[in-house]
């Protein structure tokens, strides 16, 4: 039988702000309050450091990224450092692991197939890369992975760039390497996409993908006072 999953969209959102209200969806849904959920947000501009992050990697001073508009915060994910802006769909992902049999591992290669599958419909030819995390289009990533299993639920999740400002990518390493670069459905010249419809798209696919059914959120507008 497919696992229920809502589907709560943020949209844009200060990624601090963002953060207290997905502990608070955290929370609920480890009380067992909701079902697994699925988050859309977009951010303002961020570089985000995972656990496994090398400061040297960092490529501008604090105060030059805020110079630039750029904050930057600790988070407690997996992986390095990244960065989240405005035309970067963030993705964040609650399930029960345990009740999918799948392993952390799978977990991630089917995040991943849900990504490669929405930029085959837009005629990508997306892969992965053997031994590195995310989706990749000739060698430049386009959407990356980065996630935390916190009492058998999984956190964070998987950004995929529709047209952020990749200018502000120069500022790091992004997950630590070096020999890759980054692109975005605009770099790529693609045209025809819309937001909502990746959105919709996404939700489709991890259906399939997940054996998961869309149900009607518990969570509500103005459920969560925030501020961005």
């Amino acid at each position: 039988m497919p696992n229920p999953i809502q589907i709560i969209d943020l949209n844009r959102i200060g990624y601090k702000a963002a953060s207290a209200v997905l502990e608070t969806i955290y929370q609920r849904c480890d009380q067992d309050l909701y079902p697994d959920t699925i988050i859309f947000q977009e951010n303002d501009p961020i570089i985000t450091l995972g656990r496994g992050s090398d400061l040297s990697n960092l490529l501008k001073s604090e105060e030059e990224l805020r110079e630039m508009g750029i904050e930057v915060a600790e988070v407690d994910r997996g992986g390095d450092i990244t960065y989240h802006g405005p035309g970067q769909l963030v993705i964040s992902v609650m399930i029960h692991i345990r009740r999918y049999s799948l392993t952390v591992h799978q977990y991630l290669r089917n995040l991943e197939e849900v990504v490669i599958r929405i930029l085959a419909g837009y005629g990508i030819d997306a892969e992965r890369i053997e031994g590195k995390s995310g989706v990749w289009v000739n060698e430049k990533k386009i959407a990356a992975t980065g996630i935390a299993v916190t009492h058998g639920i999984t956190r964070h999740g998987i950004a995929i760039n529709i047209e952020p400002d990749l200018a502000h990518y120069d500022t790091i390493i992004p997950c630590g390497i070096s020999d890759k670069g980054v692109t975005s459905l605009k770099e790529l010249n693609v045209s025809t996409w819309d937001m909502e419809d990746i959105k919709r798209k996404f939700i489709r696919m991890f259906n399939e993908i997940f054996d998961t059914v869309t149900v009607e959120p518990c969570f509500k507008e103005g459920d969560i006072n925030h501020e961005n």
